[in-house]
């Protein structure tokens, strides 16, 4: 084997899984190389469609590895012909075998949805599809926003309407989670071939759920390309949702963040009180529950974290009712935002935050709590994490400075103005901020 293809592939080995490696690339060989191009032997009875995704990784591989930019080409070895005799024929359809769609919830439909000035848009646009889901308008609709706000309800809510006006219409409804493990099982079976046929052939209605979560997950990535490439040449309806723009996910190839801005971005905001209230109000009839305007009201302005935690409410309303004999009042409001409180202002260790900042800004804890100023990359981290202890404990901002090498509390003040200030003027910051609070954990 050449030096340069062994150099590459060790590259390779280091930025794919044992499973990739081993199918796909551990008995390559290069059979020919030219000034500016290559050519490399691909083993008999692998799906050749797999490469051509994996094209520009293994150009990277090369040009790290050699310093030099090459072309590629592949050159696949025919496949041995069987007799049909000997060909084990399995009782087991590829339905069955990765239980292609996840059922969709009949709670999540567009009339008992909310959405407000701060989701209207992405409301109206996931309407648009379900009505007209032939993939010629907003193909791929992508719907991103902090957890809790709606975008998995909006999304079965899709599929939902669709399949009453078509019960024709082959709706699949996935997380991206679910997704990743068809893919890696339908590799470990030898089966890829067969899971890519059955979303070109069987899907005409794609839903995606949470695609943040293919974060590094290259293999996942390269064979939804593909899907995703079939599909909408197809002209097949896909939804996307995440809790960030695209192009803000971290390790998602340029390829797919480029064929996700082909149709349409819309994100969902946190609603405001008065939104909140009319979701109450909704939550409420749902359930048949009798809740004055008063109480509704006093709900809304104390729980703002997101629709999540409204419904939470509603439910700990009617079982605290229940256990008390008494309906539904002022008094036992109080008691739920006091039990929901933990959740919207959760009581985490100074060390998770510090952990947890240090780890995003590669800034070691040593140097955020230390008493000097620092680098300008430092003092960012470290606003960040005054800000984060002051919003998931109930420390004094005394105290919060006396974490920090004995800063007063003025500058911690200061540093929880910077933040919110940001917060405000830049939407992505606030995301990471959202991000970071939800990964928080004692």
């Amino acid at each position: 084997m050449a030096i340069e293809w062994e150099r590459s592939l060790n590259y390779l080995r280091g930025m794919l899984s044992d499973s990739v490696y081993k199918t796909y690339f551990a008995q390559t060989k290069l059979i020919s190389q030219t000034t500016g191009h290559a050519t490399i032997s691909i083993p008999p009875g692998l799906d050749t469609t797999v490469y051509s995704a994996y094209k520009e990784l293994i150009r990277l591989a090369w040009k790290e590895t050699n310093h030099d930019d090459i072309a590629m080409e592949f050159e696949f070895q025919p496949q041995e012909i069987i007799p049909q005799a000997t060909i084990k024929n399995g009782n087991e359809s590829f339905r069955d075998f990765i239980k292609p769609s996840v059922p969709l919830s009949s709670s999540y439909r567009f009339e008992n949805f909310v959405p407000g000035d701060k989701a209207q848009l992405a409301f109206n646009a996931a309407l648009a599809v379900a009505r007209n889901p032939d993939g010629t308008q907003y193909n791929p609709l992508f719907i991103y926003g902090s957890s809790g706000l709606g975008k998995t309800h909006l999304l079965q809510a899709i599929g939902n309407y669709i399949l009453e006006e078509n019960p024709a219409k082959r709706v699949c409804y996935l997380t991206s989670e679910d997704f990743s493990q068809q893919y890696m099982k339908s590799l470990s079976e030898g089966r890829v071939t067969e899971m890519s046929d059955f979303y070109r052939n069987e899907v005409d209605i794609l839903l995606i759920d949470d695609i943040q979560n293919w974060t590094g997950k290259y293999e996942t990535q390269n064979e939804f390309f593909l899907i995703f490439n079939a599909l909408h040449q197809a002209g097949k309806q896909i939804v996307l949702t995440s809790d960030a723009p695209a192009a803000e996910v971290k390790n998602l190839s340029d390829r797919l963040v480029s064929r996700f801005a082909w149709g349409l971005t819309v994100d969902i905001q946190p609603p405001e009180v008065e939104t909140r209230e009319a979701i109450l109000h909704k939550k409420a009839e749902e359930r048949h529950l009798e809740i004055s305007d008063e109480v509704l009201h006093y709900l809304a302005e104390n729980i703002a974290s997101n629709v999540r935690c409204l419904e939470s409410a509603i439910i700990k309303l009617t079982l605290q009712s229940s256990l008390l004999n008494h309906d539904i009042d002022m008094s036992i409001a109080q008691r739920v935002v006091t039990e929901i409180a933990p959740t919207l202002r959760r009581r985490v260790s100074l060390d998770s935050v510090l952990h947890t900042v240090s780890a995003h800004y590669e800034v070691p804890e040593a140097k955020l709590v230390e008493s000097g100023r620092g680098t300008k990359e430092v003092s960012k981290a470290r606003q960040v994490a005054m800000y984060l202890m002051r919003e998931l404990s109930p420390i004094s901002l005394q105290s919060i400075g006396s974490r920090f090498g004995g800063k007063d509390h003025s500058t911690v003040v200061h540093a929880i103005n910077s933040v919110k200030k940001e917060m405000a003027a830049d939407p992505s910051f606030a995301r990471l901020i959202e991000s970071l609070k939800n990964s928080i954990h004692d």
